[in-house]
């Protein structure tokens, strides 16, 4: 019987899918990569399925079935796979509302290279990011590092799941959509969405004290439905993202601010966001040699 439904779960050559006529029901699919890949792309995808892809798929009963055909994608967030030599990329999420990028102001410290990196690929995939800044309790006088991205325009929300300050402006402003929460291990994300959808979605870590940053605790995306058409997908705490279709020459660009600046032909080495520019740059001119 034909069914058609939302990939939840990736496994090596099966997945999980939500079944659209009953969100409560779920059937774990097999899937032949060659039925369901574009050979003629560019970048070859790790996986040719993702959390958030809708598939038709054929069901053998009520718990298994097989994917036939994969729908084409509103848009997707993906990195550049790690570890792998050529063109191979890693698509985290599809057809999203919003990316959640994922940061503490402590423990570890807030981060403006990786959120910068996911900015860029938000608006390579054209995807509305919001940056949620968590951990406020560990707050010290008025701090607030996050100001120069509001300052840009880019919503912030602080917050802090162990206070549930901010929760409610957090979980309104996701209220039927479909978000991906992206960032660092380490930050509180999975302690963040079980106060926000009440869900245990992984295990809470500590932070490695050799890296200053978080153990894996979820090891595999995994999309949630919450109800009301809500629905989220969790993804594991990440050390590098890789950006994709983006060339170093054209950096600048991403970077409103400074490119602005270029534009009247004035200085904008003093800017806050321009070492992370020039790591950024320097990263993609090296993967580009």
């Amino acid at each position: 019987m034909k069914k058609t439904g939302v990939i939840s779960e990736v496994f090596p050559k099966m997945a999980n899918v939500i079944l659209d006529e009953d969100e409560s029901k779920k059937i774990l699919c097999t899937y032949r990569r060659g039925q369901i890949v574009d050979r003629d792309a560019e970048w070859r995808e790790r996986s040719p399925v993702c959390p958030g892809d809708k598939v038709q798929i054929h069901s053998y009963g009520s718990r298994d079935g097989v994917i036939e055909e994969l729908f084409p994608r509103t848009n997707f967030i993906s990195r550049r796979a790690p570890g792998r030599e050529g063109k191979i990329m890693h698509t985290i999420a599809a057809n999203i509302d919003f990316v959640v990028i994922t940061s503490s102001l402590h423990d570890p410290d807030f981060s403006p290279g990786l959120i910068d990196r996911f900015l860029i690929a938000t608006t390579v995939s054209q995807i509305r990011p919001i940056i949620v800044i968590n951990k406020m309790d560990l707050k010290v006088g008025e701090e607030r590092p996050w100001k120069l991205y509001e300052d840009l325009g880019y919503r912030c929300i602080p917050v802090s799941s162990k206070e549930r300050s901010g929760i409610e402006e957090l979980r309104a402003a996701l209220k039927g959509k479909t978000s991906v929460f992206c960032g660092h291990s380490g930050v509180g994300k999975t302690s963040l969405l079980s106060e926000l959808f009440g869900e245990v979605v992984g295990r809470v870590g500590d932070i490695s004290k050799s890296t200053g940053k978080g153990k894996h605790t979820t090891t595999v995306s995994k999309l949630i439905t919450v109800g009301d058409g809500t629905r989220f997908i969790d993804t594991p705490g990440i050390k590098e993202f890789g950006l994709i279709g983006v060339d170093g020459k054209d950096l600048i660009q991403y970077f409103p601010e400074m490119y602005e600046l270029q534009v009247k032909r004035e200085s904008y080495d003093h800017l806050p966001r321009y070492e992370s520019y020039l790591r950024i740059k320097a990263a993609l001119d090296d993967e580009g040699r």
